[in-house]
């Protein structure tokens, strides 16, 4: 195997090819872009009012800073951890109202 096709895949330290097809749509949401897989999870760890805000925070931030290029037109799952900015901030805001 070489180590080009380990990446491709997602064995041995790459990171796994999104199929574009599987994206998610979710309205008014221009540059997040999840799998039905992804969302669900997400749904099911956070809420849904927790993380439409997540996920309109994520958006805004990749529409409007120079820094979020890089992450404009890819998989945005990892941006969703535990303890990441987008859902500490999701969950301020959730708080204050």
């Amino acid at each position: 195997m070489s180590g080009m096709a380990s990446v491709n895949n997602g064995k041995m330290g790459g990171r796994p090819i999104y199929d574009m097809q599987e994206k998610f749509e979710i309205p008014d949401i221009q540059f997040v872009i999840l799998t039905p897989n992804q969302y669900s999870s997400l749904l099911e760890k956070y809420g849904y009012d927790i993380l439409q805000k997540a996920i309109c925070i994520l958006d805004n931030w990749l529409k409007s800073s120079p820094k979020a290029e890089r992450y404009r037109g890819k998989n945005n799952y990892g941006h969703f951890r535990a303890d990441g900015w987008v859902i500490n901030s999701a969950l301020t805001k959730h708080l204050k109202y």
